[in-house]
């Protein structure tokens, strides 16, 4: 009689962890499934977090902390079904590292999807454009029609500028004073720059060389030189500090980091 309590007793322990395992299971799906209406929360609270918030500097410790809380979902549950939409919406916003990662742990037909795989391999472009790499070579017209190249001007002084611009683009002109007082206070040697134009329309270009008397080096993409692309350029101003050597010292610097690196 005891033996088949026993027995009776250990078959109903067998069950109660069975539903505790398959409760378990059913949550951890639903959370999944959940993944939309989790970031809404989030998305929620920031809202209201943002709101209440009394200074700029609040303001942007919420929006920090809600990308941080994007990516820690995502990376939690790459795997569901609203993950692509959530990647697409923050992509913009997370760190290089962060972009990294979540595409190291990407499902493969993830990374197939048409959008997801443009950039994706947009960021491979800027992983291998990005600070310590080699820098890749391109080739632009001169306003005299002529090809130029970038590997003809890297060696010949310690740094070269790039700088991606364009004649609509108001913060590309706005940087042009900068680097005009930058470039003019190097020695001979030091520094060159080249500028390369994204204008599809010739006549802009010129047009704006004209108005901005810049002192240095000009150079317009086209359909047959797509300068930008090997350098995974989304927004202009766009610029790239190459060293002697070829090696790439920064991306998109600030004047005093500029300046810093040549004062060495």
């Amino acid at each position: 009689m005891k033996n088949e309590v026993n027995r009776a007793f250990m078959a109903k322990k067998k069950y109660i962890f069975i539903a505790l395992a398959l409760t378990l299971a059913l949550v951890g799906c639903r959370k999944k499934v959940n993944l939309k209406a989790e970031w809404e929360n989030l998305e929620a609270n920031a809202e209201l977090a943002f709101s209440e918030a009394q200074s700029m500097e609040e303001q942007q410790a919420v929006l920090t902390n809600l990308i941080d809380s994007a990516y820690l979902l995502l990376k939690k549950n790459i795997k569901s079904e609203y993950a692509d939409t959530l990647f697409l919406n923050i992509y913009p916003f997370f760190s290089a590292e962060q972009k990294e990662e979540l595409f190291d742990i990407m499902p493969e037909s993830m990374l197939e999807q048409e959008q997801i795989k443009e950039i994706y391999d947009h960021f491979l472009i800027q992983s291998a454009t990005s600070k310590g790499h080699p820098y890749i070579d391109f080739t632009g017209l001169t306003p005299e029609g002529e090809a130029l190249s970038l590997s003809e001007l890297v060696g010949q002084t310690d740094y070269v500028l790039v700088d991606f611009w364009a004649s609509w683009c108001g913060p590309c002109r706005r940087l042009i004073p900068v680097l005009k007082e930058i470039y003019a206070g190097q020695p001979k040697g030091r520094l060159q720059i080249l500028s390369c134009s994204v204008d599809q329309r010739e006549a802009d270009w010129i047009k704006a060389m004209e108005e901005e008397q810049m002192p240095w080096l000009q150079i317009r993409e086209t359909e047959y030189y797509p300068c930008s692309e090997k350098y995974g350029v989304q927004y202009i101003p766009h610029t790239v500090l190459i060293d002697r050597n070829g090696i790439i010292v920064g991306v998109n610097l600030e004047e005093p980091e500029i300046e810093e690196i040549l004062l060495n």
